[in-house]
């Protein structure tokens, strides 16, 4: 089928997506996702075990953000947390967030991406402005959010990313 797609809110997220502030009962997936490779690139030590990786990460959510939630779908298996979405104020009276990463789980399927990324930028615009960066290897998922109308891209930055440029984006209230 060629032509143009007329991409729809409610068909992407007509399957069960939440989006909710991350909570200590989630600490056993980020876990899961850390012993598995899946959060490298956040930063942390190899080979912690349990309780040292709990300390690392309730640190680096604490210190170097000012929000985090988490994407809960529907797995192969059952509904569980499928990744985690980080922000930051810009600066401390500023009134916009800017999403600083999104890690997602080893298990999270394409489709769970897809709809957890639409799932998620659709329900922070209605809560704040924020505005976020895209890689080249992760531009697609924000540009499938563009046709959806949720959000616009505003530029490109080569200051954020040395050496690399970054599409620039923002939510649409």
């Amino acid at each position: 089928m060629s032509g143009k797609k007329n991409w729809r809110l409610k068909k992407t997220l007509a399957r069960r997506i939440e989006v909710r502030p991350i909570e200590n009962s989630d600490l056993q997936y980020a876990w899961a996702a850390y012993k598995t490779g899946g959060l490298s690139e956040m930063g942390f030590a190899k080979d912690l075990d349990a309780p040292a990786f709990k300390i690392a990460f309730e640190q680096a959510i604490l210190t170097n953000h000012h929000a985090a939630w988490i994407v809960q779908a529907q797995t192969k298996t059952r509904f569980m947390p499928v990744g985690i979405v980080l922000g930051s104020w810009a600066t401390p009276h500023a009134v916009y967030m800017i999403v600083t990463g999104i890690a997602w789980f080893p298990w999270a399927t394409k489709r769970n991406i897809l709809e957890g990324t639409v799932a998620f930028f659709n329900k922070i615009r209605k809560e704040m402005p924020w505005m976020g960066y895209a890689m080249n290897g992760h531009k697609r998922a924000y540009e499938v959010c563009c046709m959806h109308g949720i959000m616009r891209r505003v530029g490109t930055t080569h200051v954020v990313f040395p050496g690399q440029s970054a599409a620039v984006y923002e939510g649409r209230a």
